[in-house]
């Protein structure tokens, strides 16, 4: 294992197969994108050019998209309603949610009903 030879621009202590900045150290042989494997990775960590290739490892069957609002449920629940000092902010996000859909429900009654008030 060489390591590079150029800490303050290069990649510092890392050894020639793990270097991330090739032009800069001279290292040819980079291969390493990531430490994590893509698949265990979350959405914030994808890399743009690893993007196709990470939806393409996530679960579209019926289990798999239910495990995904199971967890995003979960997260939520967890995050803004069962907390320790509880405020209104998770509610208000529901409610803020419901009035948005009602209005976007609602919106052919209400344009008719402002220009039969307007003529």
């Amino acid at each position: 294992m060489s390591l590079c030879s150029q800490p303050p621009q290069g990649c510092g202590a890392l050894p020639s197969s793990l270097c991330a900045r090739p032009n800069f150290c001279g290292h040819q042989d980079f291969k390493m994108a990531s430490i994590v494997p893509l698949k265990e990775k979350k959405l914030m960590e994808v890399k743009l050019r690893e993007l196709p290739n990470w939806i393409l490892m996530r679960d579209f069957t019926p289990s798999g998209i239910a495990g995904a609002f199971r967890r995003g449920y979960d997260r939520y629940y967890n995050k803004y309603i069962n907390v320790r000092k509880g405020s209104i902010s998770g509610i208000n996000m529901v409610l803020a949610a419901y009035v948005v859909f009602s209005y976007c429900i609602s919106y052919k009654e209400l344009k008719h009903e402002r220009r039969r008030k307007y003529h």
